[in-house]
């Protein structure tokens, strides 16, 4: 397996994915969709999981803001449904994670299932005054890099949400 930036000839590959690893995946790919429409890809924070050429794994990140501040967002990691449970989304996550904080953002955020983002160090937002506001949901976590501020508090925004 290797893990390598994405790049635009990769877009039906990764759909075709994220379809498969979310059982059609109409809500992740509409997200995906905004993002690229957006243009708030990171585009250095998009990384791909191949096997024999085979695309098996995806994670995305894009613009996001806690209180006026940028701060990236995950959205969706994604795995091949037969490759999942087999170390393709930790690697992911442990790199894409490496690179943000190499690039010294603060903290990154997401909204993710409770029990299998913590083991990457990810914590509830709430837990450091970071809160997304239209839900109060424990699915929102943050994970704070070298770079954090704990002056960074407030409301995050996905940047593919419409300003309120």
């Amino acid at each position: 397996m290797i893990v390598r930036q994405a790049s635009p000839a990769d877009h039906d590959a990764i759909d075709e994915l994220i379809a498969a690893a979310f059982d059609g995946g109409e809500a992740e790919l509409e997200i995906v969709h905004a993002i690229r429409s957006l243009g708030i890809a990171l585009p250095e924070l998009e990384l791909l999981a191949e096997d024999d050429g085979a695309v098996i794994g995806h994670v995305l990140l894009s613009e996001g803001d806690v209180g006026g501040r940028g701060v990236p967002a995950i959205a969706p990691l994604s795995v091949r449904p037969d490759r999942q449970r087999g170390g393709v989304g930790s690697r992911l996550m442990v790199e894409v994670l490496a690179l943000a904080d190499a690039q010294a953002w603060p903290l990154v955020a997401l909204l993710g299932h409770p029990d299998y983002y913590p083991r990457f160090g990810f914590e509830p937002g709430r837990s450091h005054g970071v809160l997304y506001a239209p839900v109060d949901t424990p699915a929102f976590m943050v994970r704070r890099l070298r770079a954090y501020d704990a002056s960074l508090r407030g409301p995050f925004r996905f940047g593919w949400e419409p300003a309120s």
